[in-house]
């Protein structure tokens, strides 16, 4: 691996890395993945695929993206023809996005926390997306609770929709299916995305009164992710009896 750039940050250690092998370019923050492109600048991450289908089949126009890295999914949404807000926490996010992977400077960049802009939304959008994750590669709890599902179900409405990505350690883990939970808990019926049988695996949430209809397209993603793509089931949560709505102390709305 070769190393592009190295910054330390308040927020965390980012390294942007090329490989020698593929010209392959990924984003690390403190040692964890979270953007990669191939010498095309195209995603080779499957879940953003199934994210970027998922708001393409809804014709979404205006979108608000919480969490940046690479910035690949709101290029790709710009590229359609989406008018994209990324809000991040970190600034030098969106400086390495627009200096490795080509993140366009039409797309409008806020430093903020997700969570925080949100709940002062200058308008409506059509669909928000979450990739964000703490230091540590773990999902905020804050972006899992009914309260913050109630606050993106008012900006986006009835008809709008959320896309969320989340990781789970094995088959055992309830993370999505409790965060599915909430967010129906919210007004927003949930299908889940999943890789079956793995570890440590990307499982995307959608919610929406559309989204039961909506399925990944597998022929138009590029041929390197088309065989991991063919492994994507939707299903609903879980049942599970352990499993109630998660009564964590509710976000501020």
């Amino acid at each position: 691996m070769i190393l592009l750039e190295e910054m330390d940050t308040e927020f965390g250690t980012i390294k942007i890395v090329r490989s020698k092998d593929t010209d392959a370019i990924t984003y690390y923050q403190n040692g964890c993945s979270h953007s990669e492109v191939d010498m095309e600048g195209i995603s080779t991450c499957a879940y953003v695929h199934v994210m970027y289908s998922i708001i393409r089949q809804s014709m979404a126009r205006r979108v608000l993206m919480i969490g940046c890295a690479g910035g690949t999914l709101a290029t790709m949404l710009h590229n359609l023809g989406c008018e994209v807000t990324v809000a991040d926490i970190n600034p030098h996010a969106f400086i390495l996005a627009r200096r490795y992977f080509n993140m366009p400077k039409e797309i409008t960049c806020v430093a903020e926390d997700g969570l925080s802009f949100l709940l002062n939304a200058p308008h409506r959008y059509d669909a928000i997306a979450i990739d964000a994750f703490t230091n540590s590669g773990d999902v905020s709890q804050q972006f899992t609770l009914p309260d913050f599902f109630r606050a993106t179900r008012k900006v986006v409405g009835n008809e709008g929709i959320v896309v969320m990505n989340v990781i789970v350690s094995h088959d055992f883990d309830l993370l999505a299916d409790r965060t599915a939970l909430n967010m129906e808990t919210a007004g927003m019926p949930a299908v889940l995305f999943d890789w079956s049988q793995g570890t440590d695996r990307n499982i995307i949430i959608a919610g929406g009164n559309n989204i039961e209809s909506m399925r990944v397209n597998i022929d138009g993603n590029p041929p390197l992710i088309r065989h991991e793509l063919q492994y994507i089931a939707s299903r609903k949560r879980r049942q599970h009896r352990s499993m109630v709505p998660d009564t964590s102390p509710p976000c501020p709305v």
